[in-house]
């Protein structure tokens, strides 16, 4: 297929990978946190040092999380596939205390913020970086906060089957993005404000960024070929020359489709579009199974709130019924204003305020019917007495006294205050 990539071929190749789990009810996460110094809060830290600090390697940590850097030096756990969300939540808890562990010792803070306050700057130096600040240049300053001063938790679900019923991809992925804008709300944690407070202001500037690459998806008939489509219209960030780690950048404005129609320097291949497609960050993404994207880093304990909350809506079968009709009700998740709404208004928005207790009910409900382990059921019952009930996020405890909160941006500039 390397010699052979055409608009056609690339097309079946990103359909036919799209939902291919077919299975449900594996779990995996991505919990990031910001690094940030104890007697030196401004401070950035290389990757080396902080893994002299936490005394980790390149290798799998005791429970087989790994530890990847983001661009800014955010550090990354990322937990193997689990066979249940039980395990999954055990690992990820195991692996977290050596992080921290070895944190405490450091005088390092595991900041669980959406998003950092310190100036955007590049700690991870890759061509993938590099390649992606020049395409978000094109397009303002946000791009490079995104990248450097931003932190999430992402789960990964099983896609589904090619079943008709709550295991079939197609619901899953219609369930999925439709709640992806409650899950918005619920989970802000990026509190902004200089005059007009927003609640994820990480997701506000995601959709700053590049839209071919972070708008949500259209929700049609047949989620393969739009997601087809989007990945095909999406613009190339790099391309690959002789040298293996050099990405050129590509005439302005190229299109992966484009580059298959001969617009690019050489012919596409498909480790080119294989590359592409991992640069391409809607707030849910098929790779196989599905990526949620959309849910800022929490404090503490809390990133197992939004976990146990994606599990049981989509894995436990009464839960998914149940909340496939609150979402029936929802505004349409394929349109921008709807996300930055959710991003802005987060649990301030009545529409979400509501839906959002209403899931809750349901999760805290499906506990009963999940194993998962006995601490977890006070944690998700303390959030949701202390945020979900009351019509509030994590961001509100930092937006009570109105005192305005701004993030610096390296722009080619200079900063700029947002």
């Amino acid at each position: 297929m390397n010699s052979q990539l055409t608009v056609h071929s690339a097309a079946k190749w990103i359909r036919d990978n799209a939902f291919s789990s077919n299975q449900v009810g594996r779990v995996g996460i991505e919990l990031e946190w910001l690094l940030v110094p104890d007697d030196s809060p401004d401070r950035r830290i290389s990757v080396a040092d902080v893994k002299a600090c936490l005394e980790i390697d390149d290798g799998p940590l005791p429970a087989g999380g790994c530890v990847t850097f983001e661009p800014g030096g955010q550090l990354e756990l990322s937990t193997a596939p689990a066979d249940s969300l039980a395990e999954c939540l055990d690992a990820a808890a195991r692996d977290l205390q050596v992080l921290r562990d070895g944190a405490v010792r450091s005088s390092l803070t595991l900041l669980g913020r959406g998003l950092d306050h310190r100036r955007a700057a590049r700690v991870v130096d890759t061509p993938r970086t590099v390649a992606l600040e020049r395409n978000y240049d094109h397009f303002g300053p946000y791009g490079r906060v995104v990248m450097y001063n931003s932190a999430s938790v992402q789960v990964n679900v099983d896609a589904g089957d090619d079943s008709s019923g709550p295991r079939g991809w197609r619901h899953r992925w219609w369930l999925a993005n439709s709640l992806g804008p409650v899950l918005t709300a619920m989970f802000a944690n990026s509190p902004f404000d200089l005059g007009t407070p927003e609640r994820s202001r990480r997701q506000v500037l995601r959709f700053l960024t590049d839209p071919t690459r972070t708008d949500p998806l259209p929700l049609v008939e047949d989620p393969r070929e739009a997601w087809a489509d989007y990945v095909l219209d999406a613009r190339v960030v790099g391309i690959a020359q002789s040298c293996p780690r050099t990405l050129e950048a590509p005439p302005p404005g190229l299109t992966m489709r484009q580059w298959l129609r001969g617009a690019g320097p050489r012919r596409a291949r498909l480790d080119d579009l294989e590359h592409h497609l991992r640069s391409v960050l809607p707030p849910v993404r098929p790779r196989g199974h599905l990526e949620l994207r959309m849910i800022d880093a929490q404090e503490g304990d809390n990133w197992i709130v939004p976990v146990v909350t994606v599990s049981a809506l989509l894995d436990d079968p009464y839960a998914f019924r149940e909340v496939r009709r609150i979402a029936e009700t929802l505004p349409l998740p394929s349109m921008r204003e709807t996300w930055v709404t959710a991003a802005r208004d987060a649990m301030g928005e009545p529409r979400f305020a509501e839906a959002a207790q209403r899931c809750m009910a349901i999760v805290i409900d499906a506990l009963e019917r999940m194993e998962v382990p006995g601490r977890v059921r006070p944690i998700v019952q303390r959030f949701a007495e202390l945020y979900t009930f009351r019509a509030r996020c994590p961001a509100d405890d930092h937006l009570t006294d109105r005192q305005p909160l701004s993030v610096a941006v390296a722009a080619s500039g200079g900063p700029t205050a947002l």
